[in-house]
């Protein structure tokens, strides 16, 4: 049985970041090594997984103090990938930004992802209304 490749990765990363949130830092060197190279060998790989990558291989020897500022800086490179459509997929998989300004702003996730909700449909109310009065 043949799965699509992509979302076999993506399921993968979700896995690693699963087990980053539960603390496993003994499991996830090896374990970053091993869906980065699984991931490389689709040959495909996009930059703002790189820059998760790379972002994860150095913050298990980052101290708790400054892990904040390097989540800051993460999130500052992962935005500057937003509008950029071959990174398009990363971003429609995985709520990457989201996980990460929840750890910026030390909410939960699910927190995050509520009020981008609301602020959309607050954005699409006036649309809609004055739809409908036409």
């Amino acid at each position: 049985m043949d799965l699509r490749n992509d979302l076999q990765c993506y399921a993968r990363v979700l896995h690693l970041m699963a087990h980053y949130e539960l603390g496993n830092f003994d499991l996830m060197e090896s374990l970053t090594k091993s869906v980065y190279r699984f991931m490389a060998k689709r040959e495909r790989l996009t930059r703002v997984e790189e820059e998760m990558f790379k972002f994860l291989r150095t913050s298990f020897h980052t101290s708790r103090s400054s892990l904040r500022a390097e989540f800051e800086k993460f999130l500052e490179k992962i935005r500057g990938f937003e509008g950029n459509r071959y990174e398009a997929r990363a971003f429609a998989y995985l709520d990457l930004v989201s996980w990460v300004e929840s750890k910026v702003s030390q909410r939960p996730m699910s927190a995050i992802i509520a009020e981008k909700y609301q602020n959309s449909k607050r954005k699409m109310l006036p649309a809609e209304t004055t739809a409908k009065s036409a």
